[in-house]
């Protein structure tokens, strides 16, 4: 991670009424292996969001959407299209960088994801920093969170 510091949103709600940041040292041994163990399930995801099978929904990526090296804020994206090694998506969250806005279309290389998600009968999969941050909130926001991914 590039910097002393990323700002990780966490959950991929678009309902939801507020998006929930975490700040997360980039050295983070917990996080930082729930980032290899999602990236190396990146290939099997993909075939899924090209080819979604019965009752799959709601793809999702997570990556880092500012440009500056100094700055890091990791936001979710829903799947437009991919082919290999490039993602276009949609922004779920709202940026805490003015300069982007929820809504907007980006373009992501494979190699820039985290994360990644999506629904499977209504019970969110993947989604690995999300369930190390959750044991970093307060158990009331956990709880409604975990509900709202079907866990």
């Amino acid at each position: 991670m590039r910097a002393a510091l990323m700002l990780v949103l966490l959950v991929a709600a678009p309902a939801a009424a507020q998006d929930h940041i975490v700040g997360v040292a980039a050295n983070d041994p917990e996080m930082n292996s729930a980032i290899v163990r999602a990236r190396g399930g990146l290939p099997v995801f993909f075939g899924h969001a090209t080819a979604p099978g019965p009752g799959e929904s709601q793809f999702l990526i997570k990556f880092d959407l500012l440009p500056e090296p100094a700055k890091t804020e990791f936001i979710w994206a829903e799947v437009i299209g991919h082919t290999p090694g490039v993602t276009v998506a949609r922004l779920v969250n709202t940026p805490g960088d003015a300069r982007f806005r929820a809504g907007q279309q980006v373009t992501v290389r494979d190699q820039d994801v985290i994360d990644w998600g999506y629904r499977k009968d209504g019970v969110m999969q993947g989604n690995y920093t999300t369930r190390v941050l959750l044991k970093r909130v307060p158990p009331e926001e956990a709880a409604a969170d975990r509900k709202s991914l079907g866990w």
